[in-house]
């Protein structure tokens, strides 16, 4: 019989191998995924091993907003200082699209982001090459230009400088973004 007490988002979700923790910063419009044990970030684009529980925790640089992988499940909102969890699996290797449930404004339908689910094996290779091959650096001063609104093209991926950003940024030691501003054109 499945319950309420079952469909908590931050229950803890058995796997194989080691949970990875992942923090996820919404911004104006795109997605942040901060690995800070592994010490990388990207932007639009999440990759984990199949199998591993996934530790989330999320937060809002800007205006509220929706975090949903429809294959895996559990939809939860991210809250401008605020710190919600979310713990998830994914059970099979692909690609699948993620993206944001609530609308934020002009580049919400951009919103969009990838979760490769890789092989256990495959992670560590994907991290070390993630961290050899990201020529920028995320810390304070260049989270502060990626926060900026923007729908980016590419996918971006950093070397971490700073394991306590997601810290500050949830605390608002980093200030929000201003959210959404009104356009001439509507």
């Amino acid at each position: 019989c499945i319950g309420a007490p079952h469909l908590d988002p931050a229950r803890t979700v058995e796997g194989t191998g080691s949970p990875i923790r992942i923090q996820v910063v919404s911004l104006d419009w795109k997605w942040l995924f901060i690995y800070p044990d592994q010490h990388i970030a990207t932007v639009n684009t999440l990759t984990v091993p199949v199998g591993a529980p996934l530790r989330l925790e999320l937060t809002s640089a800007s205006v509220m907003n929706a975090f949903f992988v429809p294959q895996l499940g559990s939809l939860i909102y991210t809250m401008n200082g605020m710190v919600t969890h979310l713990e998830l699996r994914a059970d099979n290797e692909g690609t699948l699209q993620g993206l944001s449930g609530h609308f934020s404004g002009d580049g919400f339908p951009d919103m969009l982001f990838d979760v490769n689910v890789v092989s256990a094996l495959s992670f560590p290779d994907w991290v070390a090459s993630t961290a050899r091959g990201a020529s920028q650096v995320l810390n304070a001063e260049s989270y502060q230009k990626l926060a900026q609104q923007s729908v980016p093209k590419d996918k971006m991926t950093f070397r971490l400088d700073d394991s306590r950003l997601f810290d500050a940024i949830a605390t608002q030691k980093l200030p929000p973004g201003p959210g959404p501003q009104l356009t001439d054109n509507l």
